[in-house]
């Protein structure tokens, strides 16, 4: 964790610090991961391979609204820069 600091931090220096930090998050509530979940009796910590999948895929679409969509305006730095 230390490493990834550091590797931001260079990263800021070179190219410039960001206006907004955004932490993504799963909720074990969502209806897609309770859709699949409850029809065999298990619970989201007994299937984490469900709810990873269901996360990436939620995630990938938010990397896509940032990128495409531009939901909070124009990206001045390259994207993937502060995606580590």
């Amino acid at each position: 964790m230390d490493q990834l600091y550091y590797e931001v931090m260079a990263i800021c220096g070179s190219v410039r610090f960001p206006n907004m930090f955004l932490t993504f998050t799963c909720n074990p509530n969502w209806p897609e991961i309770q859709r699949l979940l409850k029809p065999i009796h298990l619970k989201p910590q007994d299937h984490p391979g469900i709810v990873s999948r269901i996360f990436k895929i939620k995630f990938n679409q938010l990397i896509k609204d940032l990128k495409n969509n531009q939901i909070f305006g124009k990206i001045g730095a390259p994207f993937s820069l502060f995606f580590l």
